[in-house]
Protein backbone atom coordinates (compact mmCIF):
# COMPACT_ATOMS: atom_id res chain seq x y z
CA UNK A 1 0.00 0.00 0.00
CA UNK A 2 2.56 2.34 0.81
CA UNK A 3 4.54 1.79 -2.13
CA UNK A 4 1.39 2.35 -4.51
CA UNK A 5 1.37 5.58 -2.28
CA UNK A 6 4.74 6.92 -3.36
CA UNK A 7 4.18 5.27 -6.98
CA UNK A 8 1.43 7.95 -7.29
CA UNK A 9 2.87 10.84 -5.26
CA UNK A 10 5.58 10.33 -8.20
CA UNK A 11 3.03 10.83 -10.64
CA UNK A 12 1.60 13.80 -9.38
CA UNK A 13 4.92 15.24 -8.94
CA UNK A 14 6.01 14.53 -12.77
CA UNK A 15 2.60 15.72 -13.54
CA UNK A 16 3.07 18.89 -12.21
CA UNK A 17 6.50 19.78 -13.37
CA UNK A 18 5.88 19.27 -16.55
CA UNK A 19 5.53 22.67 -16.71
CA UNK A 20 9.08 23.59 -15.85
CA UNK A 21 11.53 20.33 -16.99
CA UNK A 22 12.36 20.67 -20.35
CA UNK A 23 12.74 16.32 -20.46
CA UNK A 24 9.33 15.61 -19.25
CA UNK A 25 6.11 15.24 -21.63
CA UNK A 26 3.77 18.27 -21.38
CA UNK A 27 0.18 16.80 -20.42
CA UNK A 28 -3.33 17.23 -22.07
CA UNK A 29 -4.03 19.33 -19.45
CA UNK A 30 -3.67 20.83 -16.08
CA UNK A 31 -5.42 20.65 -12.49
CA UNK A 32 -6.96 24.12 -12.43
CA UNK A 33 -6.74 26.74 -9.28
CA UNK A 34 -9.06 29.36 -9.08
CA UNK A 35 -8.49 33.25 -8.73
CA UNK A 36 -11.20 35.02 -6.18
CA UNK A 37 -10.54 38.70 -6.21
CA UNK A 38 -12.92 40.71 -3.67
CA UNK A 39 -13.09 44.93 -3.59
CA UNK A 40 -13.33 45.99 -0.51
CA UNK A 41 -12.72 48.79 1.94
CA UNK A 42 -11.96 49.53 5.75
CA UNK A 43 -14.82 51.58 6.11
CA UNK A 44 -17.22 49.44 3.80
CA UNK A 45 -19.44 48.58 6.70
CA UNK A 46 -20.91 45.42 4.92
CA UNK A 47 -17.32 44.33 3.45
CA UNK A 48 -16.78 41.70 6.38
CA UNK A 49 -20.11 40.06 5.74
CA UNK A 50 -18.30 39.71 2.14
CA UNK A 51 -15.21 38.19 3.67
CA UNK A 52 -17.76 35.71 5.42
CA UNK A 53 -19.39 34.72 2.27
CA UNK A 54 -16.03 33.87 0.61
CA UNK A 55 -14.71 31.76 3.59
CA UNK A 56 -17.46 29.86 3.61
CA UNK A 57 -17.43 29.45 0.23
CA UNK A 58 -14.42 28.29 -0.56
CA UNK A 59 -14.42 25.76 3.28
CA UNK A 60 -10.56 25.30 3.25
CA UNK A 61 -10.17 23.85 -0.33
CA UNK A 62 -6.91 25.13 -1.62
CA UNK A 63 -8.13 25.15 -4.96
CA UNK A 64 -8.97 28.31 -4.18
CA UNK A 65 -7.32 31.58 -3.94
CA UNK A 66 -7.68 34.79 -2.72
CA UNK A 67 -6.59 38.37 -3.11
CA UNK A 68 -8.28 41.24 -1.64
CA UNK A 69 -8.16 44.72 -3.49
CA UNK A 70 -9.15 47.71 -1.01
CA UNK A 71 -10.29 49.83 -3.91
CA UNK A 72 -14.21 49.53 -4.99
CA UNK A 73 -15.40 51.61 -1.84
CA UNK A 74 -12.66 54.09 -1.55
CA UNK A 75 -9.03 54.55 -0.93
CA UNK A 76 -7.86 53.32 2.96
CA UNK A 77 -4.48 52.17 4.49
CA UNK A 78 -4.52 49.19 2.75
CA UNK A 79 -4.91 50.14 -1.08
CA UNK A 80 -2.27 49.99 -3.75
CA UNK A 81 -2.20 52.27 -6.65
CA UNK A 82 -2.08 49.01 -8.95
CA UNK A 83 -5.17 48.01 -6.96
CA UNK A 84 -7.02 50.93 -8.77
CA UNK A 85 -6.45 49.54 -12.20
CA UNK A 86 -8.12 46.44 -11.90
CA UNK A 87 -11.34 47.95 -10.45
CA UNK A 88 -11.19 50.41 -13.07
CA UNK A 89 -10.70 47.43 -15.56
CA UNK A 90 -13.76 45.64 -14.52
CA UNK A 91 -15.81 48.49 -13.63
CA UNK A 92 -16.23 47.96 -10.43
CA UNK A 93 -19.05 50.16 -8.74
CA UNK A 94 -19.22 49.46 -5.16
CA UNK A 95 -18.16 47.03 -2.74
CA UNK A 96 -18.23 44.09 -1.14
CA UNK A 97 -18.18 42.88 -5.15
CA UNK A 98 -15.91 40.09 -6.37
CA UNK A 99 -14.80 38.12 -9.66
CA UNK A 100 -14.16 34.31 -9.92
CA UNK A 101 -11.44 33.91 -12.94
CA UNK A 102 -12.52 37.49 -14.08
CA UNK A 103 -15.20 35.53 -16.00
CA UNK A 104 -18.83 35.28 -16.27
CA UNK A 105 -20.23 33.46 -13.42
CA UNK A 106 -24.08 32.11 -12.85
CA UNK A 107 -25.36 33.76 -10.10
CA UNK A 108 -29.08 35.06 -9.35
CA UNK A 109 -28.58 38.41 -11.01
CA UNK A 110 -27.90 37.02 -14.35
CA UNK A 111 -24.10 36.18 -16.11
CA UNK A 112 -21.85 38.77 -14.43
CA UNK A 113 -18.18 39.24 -14.15
CA UNK A 114 -18.20 41.37 -10.93
CA UNK A 115 -20.88 40.61 -8.41
CA UNK A 116 -21.66 40.44 -5.26
CA UNK A 117 -20.28 37.98 -2.36
CA UNK A 118 -24.02 37.03 -1.18
CA UNK A 119 -24.38 35.49 -4.40
CA UNK A 120 -21.95 32.86 -4.09
CA UNK A 121 -23.70 29.32 -4.23
CA UNK A 122 -22.49 25.51 -4.26
CA UNK A 123 -23.57 25.34 -7.58
CA UNK A 124 -21.13 28.28 -8.73
CA UNK A 125 -18.40 25.79 -7.01
CA UNK A 126 -19.53 22.95 -8.94
CA UNK A 127 -19.79 24.95 -12.32
CA UNK A 128 -16.26 26.25 -12.42
CA UNK A 129 -13.54 23.65 -14.25
CA UNK A 130 -11.32 21.78 -12.71
CA UNK A 131 -8.89 21.61 -15.32
CA UNK A 132 -6.99 24.23 -17.63
CA UNK A 133 -4.18 24.43 -20.42
CA UNK A 134 -1.80 26.59 -18.47
CA UNK A 135 0.56 25.64 -15.44
CA UNK A 136 2.31 27.82 -13.03
CA UNK A 137 4.99 26.46 -11.07
CA UNK A 138 6.41 28.91 -8.53
CA UNK A 139 9.82 29.53 -6.97
CA UNK A 140 11.04 31.70 -4.48
CA UNK A 141 13.69 32.51 -1.96
CA UNK A 142 13.84 35.43 0.59
CA UNK A 143 16.79 36.72 2.52
CA UNK A 144 15.62 38.17 6.22
CA UNK A 145 18.63 40.54 6.20
CA UNK A 146 17.96 42.76 3.35
CA UNK A 147 14.58 41.72 2.64
CA UNK A 148 14.66 40.89 -0.62
CA UNK A 149 12.18 37.98 -2.81
CA UNK A 150 13.05 36.74 -5.68
CA UNK A 151 10.57 34.68 -7.66
CA UNK A 152 10.38 32.67 -10.35
CA UNK A 153 7.77 31.82 -12.53
CA UNK A 154 7.96 28.69 -15.11
CA UNK A 155 5.28 26.51 -16.86
CA UNK A 156 4.18 24.95 -19.82
CA UNK A 157 1.10 25.66 -22.18
CA UNK A 158 -1.35 22.01 -23.19
CA UNK A 159 -2.47 23.35 -26.55
CA UNK A 160 -0.25 24.50 -29.40
CA UNK A 161 -3.22 27.23 -30.83
CA UNK A 162 -3.23 29.32 -27.59
CA UNK A 163 -3.70 33.55 -27.09
CA UNK A 164 -1.17 35.68 -25.55
CA UNK A 165 -1.08 35.07 -22.32
CA UNK A 166 -0.28 37.85 -19.39
CA UNK A 167 1.76 37.26 -15.75
CA UNK A 168 0.47 39.13 -12.80
CA UNK A 169 2.64 39.05 -9.70
CA UNK A 170 1.88 40.15 -6.35
CA UNK A 171 2.58 39.98 -2.36
CA UNK A 172 0.22 39.63 0.06
CA UNK A 173 -0.22 39.70 3.68
CA UNK A 174 -2.82 38.60 6.34
CA UNK A 175 -2.74 38.95 9.95
CA UNK A 176 -2.82 42.83 9.75
CA UNK A 177 -3.99 44.60 12.17
CA UNK A 178 -5.82 47.76 11.77
CA UNK A 179 -9.44 49.38 11.64
CA UNK A 180 -12.56 48.29 9.89
CA UNK A 181 -16.16 49.15 9.67
CA UNK A 182 -18.77 46.79 10.43
CA UNK A 183 -22.25 46.98 10.32
CA UNK A 184 -23.20 42.94 11.25
CA UNK A 185 -21.02 42.25 14.06
CA UNK A 186 -20.59 45.80 15.65
CA UNK A 187 -22.59 48.42 14.02
CA UNK A 188 -19.69 51.18 14.81
CA UNK A 189 -16.53 48.77 13.75
CA UNK A 190 -13.71 47.81 15.15
CA UNK A 191 -10.26 49.30 16.00
CA UNK A 192 -8.06 46.56 15.53
CA UNK A 193 -10.00 43.60 13.00
CA UNK A 194 -7.01 41.20 11.48
CA UNK A 195 -7.15 41.76 7.84
CA UNK A 196 -6.28 39.12 5.57
CA UNK A 197 -5.28 38.33 1.60
CA UNK A 198 -4.60 41.72 1.35
CA UNK A 199 -2.63 42.89 -1.80
CA UNK A 200 0.84 44.95 -0.42
CA UNK A 201 2.44 45.40 -3.93
CA UNK A 202 2.71 43.93 -7.60
CA UNK A 203 6.18 42.69 -8.89
CA UNK A 204 4.63 43.00 -12.88
CA UNK A 205 2.17 46.05 -14.01
CA UNK A 206 -0.71 45.04 -11.89
CA UNK A 207 -2.80 44.52 -15.19
CA UNK A 208 0.11 41.67 -16.14
CA UNK A 209 2.94 41.58 -18.44
CA UNK A 210 2.52 39.25 -21.46
CA UNK A 211 5.07 36.42 -21.06
CA UNK A 212 7.41 34.50 -23.19
CA UNK A 213 6.65 31.03 -24.54
CA UNK A 214 9.13 29.20 -26.33
CA UNK A 215 9.08 26.56 -29.20
CA UNK A 216 8.41 23.62 -27.00
CA UNK A 217 5.39 25.87 -25.50
CA UNK A 218 7.20 26.93 -21.77
CA UNK A 219 8.19 29.75 -20.40
CA UNK A 220 9.96 31.05 -17.52
CA UNK A 221 10.84 34.69 -16.40
CA UNK A 222 11.78 36.08 -12.57
CA UNK A 223 11.38 39.32 -10.58
CA UNK A 224 12.32 40.55 -7.49
CA UNK A 225 11.32 42.84 -4.73
CA UNK A 226 12.23 44.57 -1.44
CA UNK A 227 9.70 43.61 1.33
CA UNK A 228 8.34 46.93 3.13
CA UNK A 229 9.82 46.43 6.67
CA UNK A 230 6.54 46.88 8.02
CA UNK A 231 5.06 43.42 6.78
CA UNK A 232 5.39 39.97 8.23
CA UNK A 233 6.97 38.36 5.97
CA UNK A 234 5.78 35.01 7.29
CA UNK A 235 2.19 36.10 7.15
CA UNK A 236 2.96 36.99 3.30
CA UNK A 237 2.13 34.77 0.07
CA UNK A 238 3.35 35.66 -3.95
CA UNK A 239 0.43 35.01 -5.99
CA UNK A 240 0.77 34.37 -9.96
CA UNK A 241 -1.94 34.10 -12.39
CA UNK A 242 -2.44 33.74 -15.78
CA UNK A 243 -4.89 35.68 -17.84
CA UNK A 244 -6.07 36.10 -21.42
CA UNK A 245 -4.70 39.63 -22.12
CA UNK A 246 -6.45 40.64 -18.88
CA UNK A 247 -9.29 38.13 -18.72
CA UNK A 248 -10.47 35.61 -18.44
CA UNK A 249 -8.11 33.86 -15.83
CA UNK A 250 -7.20 30.86 -17.04
CA UNK A 251 -4.54 29.61 -13.95
CA UNK A 252 -3.47 30.37 -10.51
CA UNK A 253 -0.61 29.65 -8.15
CA UNK A 254 0.54 31.03 -4.45
CA UNK A 255 3.45 30.25 -2.28
CA UNK A 256 4.70 30.94 1.13
CA UNK A 257 7.16 33.62 0.84
CA UNK A 258 8.96 32.48 3.83
CA UNK A 259 9.66 28.60 3.62
CA UNK A 260 7.95 26.46 5.77
CA UNK A 261 5.37 28.51 6.81
CA UNK A 262 1.83 28.78 5.76
CA UNK A 263 2.36 32.04 4.91
CA UNK A 264 -0.62 33.63 6.92
CA UNK A 265 -2.97 30.94 5.26
CA UNK A 266 -4.18 29.79 8.71
CA UNK A 267 -4.81 33.69 10.00
CA UNK A 268 -8.68 33.96 10.15
CA UNK A 269 -9.88 37.86 9.69
CA UNK A 270 -12.43 38.89 12.40
CA UNK A 271 -12.60 41.69 14.69
CA UNK A 272 -10.68 42.02 18.03
CA UNK A 273 -10.87 45.34 19.31
CA UNK A 274 -14.72 47.11 18.95
CA UNK A 275 -14.76 50.88 19.12
CA UNK A 276 -16.73 53.70 17.06
CA UNK A 277 -15.51 54.17 14.13
CA UNK A 278 -15.91 58.09 13.86
CA UNK A 279 -13.48 58.21 16.97
CA UNK A 280 -10.36 56.29 14.97
CA UNK A 281 -11.30 57.27 11.68
CA UNK A 282 -9.83 60.59 11.78
CA UNK A 283 -6.66 59.66 12.09
CA UNK A 284 -6.82 58.03 8.69
CA UNK A 285 -5.38 59.86 5.64
CA UNK A 286 -7.25 57.95 2.67
CA UNK A 287 -6.40 60.52 0.29
CA UNK A 288 -4.99 58.27 -2.39
CA UNK A 289 -3.43 55.72 -0.82
CA UNK A 290 -0.15 54.05 -0.82
CA UNK A 291 1.96 53.90 -3.66
CA UNK A 292 2.76 49.98 -4.63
Amino acid sequence: MKKSLLFACAGILAFIFAGCEPNLPIPESFPKKHLIEEFTGQDCGYCPYGMDCISAFIENDTNWIVVLHHYGYQPDRLSVTGSKSITSKLKVGGAPAMTINRSKTATSDGNAVVFHPGYLSKTIKANQTSTTYASIVLNNSYDPTTRELKVKVSGAICKEDYPELKLTLLVKESGIIDYQQDFYNTFEGWKEFSHTNAVRAYMTDALGDFITVNSNRRYSTEYSITLNEKWVAENCMVVAFLSEDFNPVVQAEQRPVVANTAGGANIPHGGITAVPVPDYYPEIDASSGPAD
